[in-house]
C-alpha cells in the first residue's frame, strides 16, 4: 500500500470529530445503471434496459463530518491522485499532513463521523421471460467508520491529539462517545417481477437477500468520563499525557487472524467459521407513469408488443427499505473485548508506539488500565439501515431530472453502521452508451449543500456528488469518489419487419407515401 494511501486513511481516521456519499446518485439512477441501480432499490432488476448486465469492479471513498473542515493547501483529489508538489512534503518525499490542515468547528455540540467506502466486486443481473422477471447475483466489500455522540472535547483531543495547547493542563469531566470500525463482505441474490402492466400503469417489485461476512470490527464506547491532558515527566515535560480521573469505557476488536484465514468456500460463507455472520434484504417497489406507451408499441405476428430497448414512462417513482440486518460476531476464536470501570490511570505516549496489529493495541490499552485478557465475547452490528425515495421525470428524449432522498432509520446511540441522509436532484443526458449527470445535493445529514459531476463511456463511469470538496473549494466537510468498469448486452428494438419500422417522420416513409 502506498504511503498517500496510508495518509489518507489516517485523514479519515483523524476528522473523527467530523456515509463515499454512500449514494452514487450521479451514476446509480438512470436507465442503464445496471447493478449500481439495486443498491437503492431491488426493482430496477426486473424491465431492464439490458437482457444481460456485468459489473466488472467499482469502486468509492467517502467521508461526511461535523466537527472539522479540510484545511490543506492542496486538494483531496491531489492527495488520493500522488500529484501534490514537493513544496508539501519531506525530505523521503511522503506527503507532509500537519494536524493544522484541519480546521475545527467549535459550537459544543456533540460531534460525528460517516467514514468509508465500498468495492463492488464482479457482479451480473439478467432477464427471464423477456425481462418480464431479473435476476442479480452480486458481491462487494464494505468498509465503514461511525463515530456519533462525541463530545466535544473528547473530538478535539482525538483530531488533535495532546499537542493542542487549549486542552493541556484543563480538566474535562463527562466525556462520552462512541466508535466502530466494520469490513463486512456481502454475497447477494436479487429477484423482481412486473406485477402490472395495464399500458399507462406499470409496476415491479423486488427483494435482495443478503449473506453478509464479518471480516472486522473494531468498537469503543466511552461513558461519562473524565481526564485532564498534563505534562509527562517522562519526557521532561515536553509531550503530553492523559490523565484518566474517572474511566467507563468498553472497547472491542477482531484478531487480525480473522483476515488471514478468510476461506472463500460456500462451507465458510454459509458457516459459523468467520468472525462474524449475519442476513440482511432490501425491499422495493418502482411505478412508471406511460402516457405515450403506443409509441414504443408494434406488432408481430398479430400479437401486440413493446419496444424493449426503449424507456417508456414520463414519470418513474421508487421507494425501498435498504440494509436491513445485522452481523453476529461470535467466533471466540477471533474476539477479544473489554469492559473496564476504573479511575485515576494514565495513558502515555510510549504505550502506544510500535504496536504489533489490532492485538497489540488492545493489549496496549489494557496495560494501561491495569487489566488483562479478554472477557467473553459477542456483540451484533446492525447495518445502515436506510429508508429511500426516488422520482425521476423525463423532461425529453435522453434528458431526465431525478430527485432522490434518503433517510438514516438507525439510531445514532445504535451499535454499528448508519447511513447517510441526504437530498438530492440530479439533472441528466442519457445515452446507452454514455451519459452526463450534475447531482445537486444536500449531504452530510441535511446540513452541507454539494454539487457533483458524473459520467459514462462506454463501460467506463466515474464521478463525485461533492466536486468542491474534492477540489478543495471552501474548506469543505465531506468529499467523495466513485468509480468503475460495466458492460452489458442491450436488449433489441424491433425488427425492420414490424409496424413500427420505418418511424413516423423518416425520408423512407415520406418517400413510399408519395406513390
Amino acid at each position: 500500500m502506498s504511503k498517500n494511501w496510508l495518509l489518507v486513511g489516517g485523514i479519515l481516521l483523524g476528522i473523527t470529530n467530523t456515509v463515499l456519499a454512500q449514494h452514487l446518485q450521479g451514476i446509480a439512477m438512470g436507465n442503464y445503471s445496471g447493478t449500481q441501480a439495486l443498491y437503492h432499490n431491488p426493482a430496477f432488476v426486473a424491465d431492464s434496459r439490458y437482457s444481460v448486465y456485468v459489473n466488472l469492479v467499482g469502486s468509492q471513498l467517502y467521508t461526511a463530518n461535523s466537527g472539522v473542515r479540510y484545511n490543506a493547501p492542496y486538494s483531496f483529489l491531489g492527495l488520493i491522485t500522488n500529484q501534490v508538489s514537493s513544496e508539501y512534503r519531506n525530505d523521503k518525499g511522503a506527503v507532509l499532513f500537519p494536524r493544522a490542515y484541519l480546521k475545527e468547528r467549535l459550537n459544543g455540540r456533540d460531534k460525528w463521523l460517516n467514514a468509508g467506502g465500498d468495492t463492488r466486486l464482479p457482479s451480473i443481473m439478467f432477464g427471464l421471460f423477456k425481462n418480464k422477471i431479473g435476476v442479480g447475483f452480486s458481491t462487494r466489500a464494505r468498509y465503514y467508520v461511525n463515530a456519533s455522540g462525541i463530545t466535544e472535547p473528547l473530538s478535539r483531543l482525538i483530531s488533535k491529539t495532546t499537542r493542542l495547547e487549549e486542552l493541556q493542563g484543563q480538566h474535562f469531566d463527562n466525556q462520552s462517545g462512541r466508535l466502530h470500525v466494520n469490513a463486512l463482505g456481502e454475497l447477494a441474490m436479487t429477484v423482481g417481477g412486473v406485477v402490472m402492466d395495464n399500458e399507462t400503469d406499470f409496476l415491479k417489485v423486488g427483494v435482495t437477500i443478503k449473506r453478509l461476512i464479518g471480516l472486522y470490527n473494531a468498537h469503543v464506547e466511552i461513558n461519562n468520563s473524565s481526564y485532564s491532558i498534563q505534562p509527562d515527566p517522562a519526557w521532561q515535560n515536553r509531550r503530553h499525557m492523559i490523565v484518566g480521573d474517572q474511566i467507563d469505557v468498553k472497547y472491542g476488536i477482531t484478531r487480525d487472524e480473522a483476515f488471514q484465514n478468510i476461506k472463500p468456500n460456500v462451507s465458510w460463507l454459509l458457516g459459523n467459521a468467520p468472525a462474524g455472520s449475519g442476513w440482511g434484504f432490501d425491499l422495493g417497489a418502482v411505478y412508471e407513469y406511460r402516457p405515450d406507451v403506443h409509441k414504443y408499441s408494434y406488432t408481430e405476428k398479430g400479437v401486440r408488443l413493446k419496444d424493449a430497448s426503449k424507456n417508456k414512462y414520463l414519470y418513474r417513482v421508487a421507494v425501498s427499505l435498504t440494509d436491513v440486518g445485522r452481523v453476529h460476531f461470535k467466533n471466540p476464536t477471533y474476539l477479544l473485548q473489554q469492559e473496564v470501570v476504573t479511575s485515576n490511570k494514565i495513558l502515555r505516549y510510549d504505550d502506544f508506539q510500535k504496536l504489533k496489529g489490532s492485538e497489540g493495541a488492545f493489549d496496549a490499552v489494557n496495560k494501561a488500565f491495569g487489566v488483562s485478557g479478554s472477557q467473553a465475547a459477542h456483540f451484533y452490528s446492525v447495518l445502515p439501515m436506510a429508508f429511500q425515495a426516488s422520482v425521476d421525470y423525463n423532461v425529453r428524449p435522453k434528458v431526465y431530472v431525478n430527485a432522490l432522498w434518503v433517510q438514516n432509520l438507525i439510531p445514532q446511540s445504535a451499535f454499528g453502521m448508519k447511513s447517510e441522509s441526504m437530498l438530492s436532484v440530479t439533472p441528466r443526458y442519457e445515452h446507452k452508451w454514455y451519459e452526463v449527470s450534475v447531482p445537486v445535493s444536500i449531504m452530510n445529514r441535511y446540513s452541507s449543500p454539494a454539487i457533483g459531476l458524473a459520467g459514462r463511456a462506454g463501460p467506463f463511469w466515474i464521478g463525485t456528488d461533492h466536486i468542491t470538496g474534492l477540489l478543495n473549494i471552501g474548506n469543505p466537510k465531506s468529499f467523495n469518489l466513485y468509480f468503475g468498469i460495466s458492460a452489458g448486452l442491450f436488449r433489441k428494438p424491433p425488427d425492420i419487419g414490424n409496424k413500427c419500422w420505418p418511424p413516423e417522420n423518416s425520408w423512407l416513409r415520406r418517400i413510399f407515401s408519395r406513390r
